[in-house]
């Protein structure tokens, strides 16, 4: 009997080992500076390393993606003047599996100045952009063959406005937009067939004054949604689910004691959604909370972010990993998420690095 057993370790083992040396292809985006390419093409390894394999220049700031269908990558340019008209833009790319290639596919002026978030409608009809420079939301139509073709709405929220993401809830059917300016969640309704954005019945839920929400999650039962505050290095628990929505918790982000000057980036919920990751940018670490059945935060744990400045970040399929977008130290690092004193696993040059994502 002991030896069936005793085979069967064997293939795990060997399973498991295969599992852990899985490449994992990702892209990494930019600012763009003196000409240098400013998206990258590039593989993790089971063992932390990393390796580009391809670049592309597009220029103009391509600061933030979202993955699409077919291989497009769509990125917002980052920029007031686009295509010689006010405005960013939104370049696509196609990503080719065969030659491990990007190409540029096209480019458009999507409307509102500062572009620096990018999602696909859940439809997959249409973009939408969180327009920072401009203070508005863009909605961008797809062609039949995935290709943006022309903006069908524009909703611009006045001058001390700032959106920084929008993110959309399956469940209520509604799109989240975080306005750092004026420290509010804007709650819209995409009508998909004319690509409108028409307010909910409620437009919009406040947050604490001087927080400056930045970045979202929602979890699986879409009645939380977490927010994290660039200006007050907190994190926020909102139930959704309530007509008049507050704030059931709001947590630091921070160890206790650290009185220097930090600002909060960006924030991911784990595959598990058992624990929530976010970034912050002058602590230079990444804070993992655990996540309680009721969707309420524990004390937080942190881990060194692998360089200067963590703008952005995702975790690895594995979940062993984080990949950081150090936009200070011109760096994408790879950091272990079990030890907090420990060196960064490997790590590679890009300017001003925005936004690090794996590929479908």
């Amino acid at each position: 009997m002991k030896k069936p057993i005793l085979y069967l370790m064997v293939i795990l083992n060997l399973f498991l080992s295969s599992c852990n040396m899985r490449e994992n292809m990702f892209i990494a985006s930019g600012y763009s500076g003196n000409g240098a390419a400013d998206v990258l093409l590039c593989r993790l390894y089971g063992n932390g390393n990393i390796e580009k394999i391809s670049e592309i220049t597009v220029g103009d700031n391509p600061s933030y993606f979202a993955v699409g269908n077919g291989g497009l990558i769509y990125l917002v340019n980052e920029v007031d003047t686009f295509d010689m008209k006010a405005g960013g833009g939104i370049t696509t790319l196609r990503y080719d599996k065969k030659s491990k290639s990007l190409e540029k596919i096209s480019s458009i002026n999507q409307g509102g100045g500062g572009p620096c978030h990018i999602e696909v409608s859940v439809d997959g009809q249409y973009l939408i952009t969180a327009n920072y420079g401009s203070g508005s939301v863009s909605v961008v139509k797809l062609n039949s063959a995935g290709i943006p073709g022309k903006v069908t709405d524009a909703i611009f929220y006045g001058e001390k406005s700032h959106p920084h993401m929008t993110i959309y809830n399956p469940r209520l059917h509604t799109c989240y937009v975080s306005d750092m300016g004026l420290d509010r969640v804007h709650q819209l309704k995409l009508d998909t067939t004319q690509g409108l954005l028409m307010n909910a019945d409620i437009p919009y839920f406040n947050c604490e004054p001087g927080n400056g929400p930045r970045h979202m999650a929602i979890d699986r039962s879409s009645a939380n949604l977490y927010v994290i505050n660039e200006h007050n290095s907190t994190m926020s628990v909102y139930n959704i689910l309530s007509d008049t929505v507050t704030a059931r918790q709001t947590v630091s982000t921070l160890p206790e004691g650290y009185a220097e000057k930090s600002y909060c980036a960006d924030l991911h919920l784990s595959r598990s959604g058992k624990k929530i990751y976010g970034s912050n940018r002058g602590h230079n670490s990444i804070v993992a909370f655990r996540v309680g059945k009721d969707g309420k935060l524990s004390e937080p744990s942190h881990s060194d972010c692998g360089g200067n400045w963590p703008r952005n970040f995702t975790v690895s399929p594995s979940g062993k990993f984080f990949l950081v977008a150090n936009q200070r130290s011109n760096e994408i690092s790879v950091v272990s998420g079990s030890n907090i004193y420990a060196e960064p696993v490997s790590s590679l040059p890009l300017n001003a690095p925005a936004c690090v994502r794996f590929l479908k």
